[in-house]
């Protein structure tokens, strides 16, 4: 596995998902980045739009052959219309 600091994902898509009366807001890192990719904590931040958005220290799941990373039910209204939409995210690995 190449180990790299930052890491710039463009066009990842914005799910939601549904467990009773939970909602969570997720998006799947394309496979091809994963030699590039580890478990632990990265710092966040996504590109919506025109605008940066600092999301924080988020850690990396690996869900069947994909990394998914979680995105903050804060930020809900801003994943709400992103929703199926494209996003870019900046990672950069926390020691």
């Amino acid at each position: 596995m190449a180990e790299v600091g930052k890491l710039l994902i463009p066009g990842v898509t914005v799910s939601k998902m549904k467990s009773g009366k939970k909602e969570v807001y997720y998006v799947y890192l394309p496979h091809r980045f994963e030699r590039y990719l580890s478990h632990g904590k990265w710092s966040i931040t996504a590109i919506v739009g025109e605008k940066e958005i600092l999301i924080g220290l988020r850690s990396l799941y690996k869900h069947g052959n994909y990394f998914m990373l979680t995105l903050p039910i804060s930020l809900k209204q801003i994943w709400e219309q992103y929703l199926g939409k494209e996003i870019d995210l900046i990672l950069q690995k926390v020691s």
